[in-house]
C-alpha cells in the first residue's frame, strides 16, 4: 500500500503542483483548502501532512498545535513563503516535523518526504509496541469483569496518577503482583524499572543484601559489590511481596529509605540517593501485626496510605470462565494441544463451583494439567479436571510427612530420614521416593507446575501423569 499525504493549502496552482510532485514520488495524495475540510481526512491513514500556515478560519500555526496533541504519529511538514533559519526554527519548537518553502524545489520536497515517512513508520512502530506492552503489563492484562475486579482495576488507575504509598491486600494468589506490574506500567514510572522481591521466600539472612544491596568483602562470600533491589528499581517501581515476612531491623532501614530517600548497602559508609516507588503487598493481617508489635506502626503508616483489597477468586465467580479460557489460548500450544478451543459448558460449571482455595494461580494449574491429560478433541471436558477440582474434599495425600526435622550433630547417616518409612524405619521403595520428591516440588514452588517440573529435571507432561495415575483411597 502506498503512503497517503495530506494537503491543507488554500491556494488552487500551490496544492495542484504540491499534489503532482508527491504522486510523482509514488504518494496517494489527499486534499483540503482549510483546518475544518482536513482534519476528518487524518482518520484515512495518513502518513505525512503539508501543512499550509495562511489558511482561512482556522489559522496553519494554530491547527499544528492542535494536531501535535490530537494525532502525534503524524509528521506535520509546513508549507511556507517564509524561508527564514529562525522561523524555521520557531516551527520546529512548536511541533512540525519539517518545512518546505514556496516555490517548492521538488529535491529537497523528496528528501523532506522520505524523512517524514520513515519518521511515521518509526513513530507507528512504537505505538505499536507500546499497544501491545499495554495488553501485557497494564490493567488491559488483569482479566476479569466482575464488580469487585473493576473497583480494583479503578483504585489501581486512581493510585497511579500520583505517588500516594499503595499497599495490596489479599490471600495468595489473587495476582497481586500483576496488578503491581499494572499501576507501575499506568504510571509516569512506565519507562522506567520495575523490580519484584518477595520478603517471605528469600532467606532472611541474606535479605538485607537483596533489598540495599552490599560491597565487596561486606561479609563471608561478598567477593563483589551487588546492587540491592531498590537501587535496580531507581527511576522506577519496587514491588515488596509479603511485606509482613520482613524482619523488624529491616522494617526500620527500609522505613528511613522511604523517608529519606537514600540507602545504605551493607559494609557501605556513604548513603547512594534513590527515586524509587515502592508498592507493598501481603496475605496476612497486617493490623493484627502492628498490634502484637510485629509490624513497626510507623512504617504501617507510610506504606498503606491506599490500601487496595484484591478479591479472592471465590468472591467473583463469575470472572472464572473468562480467566479460564484465558490461560487456555496462553497453555494450549506449550501442552501441544493447539487444537483445543473450547471449554464444556459442564467443565464451566464445575469450575465456578469450586472455592478456589489457592486463586487464580490454582486455576491456572488446572487448565494447564487438563490440556495435558486430556483426551484427544477440541472441548476440554470434565473428564480432563484435577481430581481436586471435581471433589473439593479431596486433597492428594502424601505417603509420609513433608517436612522434615533439621538435621543434629548426633544425627548418623544412615539414620531415619524422609527416604525412611516412620513406622518401620525401612527405606521407602523407589516409587513412593519419586512421589514425594513430586509433591515436595509442587509444595516448593506454590503448585507451579511448571517450576516444579524444572526443579526436577523432568518433562512437566511426566509429572502430570505420575500424579493423575496415582491411586487416592
Amino acid at each position: 500500500m502506498a503512503a497517503r499525504a495530506l494537503v491543507i493549502e488554500d491556494d488552487a496552482t500551490c496544492r495542484r503542483s504540491l499534489r503532482g510532485a508527491l504522486e510523482r514520488l509514488g504518494l496517494e495524495v489527499l486534499e483540503a483548502v482549510s483546518a475544518e475540510e482536513g482534519r476528518p481526512l487524518l482518520s484515512e491513514g495518513v502518513s505525512v501532512l503539508f501543512l499550509d500556515l495562511g489558511l482561512p478560519g482556522i489559522q496553519g500555526d494554530r491547527f499544528l498545535a492542535q494536531l501535535v496533541r490530537s494525532h502525534p504519529g503524524v509528521p506535520v511538514v509546513v508549507v511556507t513563503a517564509d524561508d527564514r533559519l529562525e522561523r524555521a526554527v520557531a516551527l520546529m519548537r512548536e511541533g512540525a516535523f519539517d518545512y518546505v518553502a514556496k516555490p517548492v524545489d521538488h529535491s529537497q520536497l523528496e528528501a523532506v518526504v522520505t524523512r517524514a515517512t520513515n519518521e511515521w513508520h518509526r513513530r507507528r512502530e512504537v505505538n505499536l509496541l507500546r499497544e501491545e506492552r499495554d495488553r501485557r503489563e497494564g490493567v488491559k492484562a488483569v482479566v476479569g469483569s466482575s464488580p469487585p475486579m473493576r473497583k480494583v482495576l479503578e483504585q489501581v488507575r486512581q493510585a497511579a496518577r500520583s505517588t500516594i504509598s499503595v499497599v495490596l491486600l489479599g490471600e495468595s494468589g489473587t495476582g497481586k503482583e500483576l496488578l503491581a506490574r499494572a499501576l507501575h506500567h499506568e504510571s509516569p514510572r512506565r519507562d522506567g524499572p520495575f523490580v519484584a522481591l518477595n520478603c517471605a521466600a528469600a532467606p532472611v539472612d541474606l535479605l538485607e543484601s537483596l533489598i540495599f544491596g552490599h560491597r565487596a568483602g561486606a561479609f563471608p562470600g561478598a567477593v563483589d559489590s551487588q546492587r540491592g533491589r531498590i537501587l535496580m528499581a531507581d527511576g522506577g517501581t519496587l514491588f515488596l511481596d509479603e511485606i509482613g515476612g520482613m524482619p523488624p531491623e529491616l522494617q526500620a532501614k527500609l522505613l528511613r529509605t522511604l523517608q529519606e530517600r537514600t540507602i545504605l548497602p551493607v559494609g557501605a559508609e556513604e548513603e547512594i540517593s534513590v527515586d524509587v516507588r515502592v508498592v507493598a503487598a501481603t496475605n496476612r493481617d497486617i493490623q493484627q501485626q502492628v498490634a502484637d508489635g510485629r509490624f513497626r506502626q510507623d512504617l504501617f503508616y507510610r506504606l498503606v496510605a491506599f490500601p487496595i483489597c484484591v478479591p479472592a477468586l471465590r468472591e467473583r465467580p463469575s470472572d472464572i470462565p473468562e480467566l479460564a479460557y484465558h490461560f487456555l489460548h496462553a497453555h494450549r500450544q506449550e501442552a501441544d494441544r493447539g487444537e483445543v478451543a473450547r471449554i464444556s459448558e459442564e467443565a464451566l460449571e464445575v469450575l465456578q463451583r469450586h472455592p478456589w482455595p489457592g486463586n487464580v494461580r490454582q486455576l491456572e494449574n488446572a487448565i494447564q494439567q487438563a490440556l495435558l491429560t486430556m483426551r484427544a478433541g477440541k472441548v476440554l471436558g470434565v473428564d480432563a479436571l484435577p481430581e481436586e477440582v471435581l471433589d473439593p474434599t479431596h486433597a492428594p495425600a502424601l505417603p509420609i510427612s513433608t517436612s522434615r526435622a533439621p538435621a543434629t550433630a548426633g544425627d548418623s547417616p544412615s539414620g531415619p530420614s524422609g527416604f525412611h518409612d516412620p513406622q518401620t524405619g525401612k527405606i521407602l521403595p523407589l516409587r513412593e521416593i519419586e512421589e514425594l520428591a513430586f509433591h515436595l516440588a509442587l509444595e516448593e514452588n506454590d503448585g507451579n507446575t511448571t517450576r516444579a517440573a524444572k526443579a526436577l529435571g523432568v518433562a512437566r507432561a511426566t509429572l502430570y501423569r505420575r500424579l493423575k495415575s496415582r491411586k487416592v483411597g
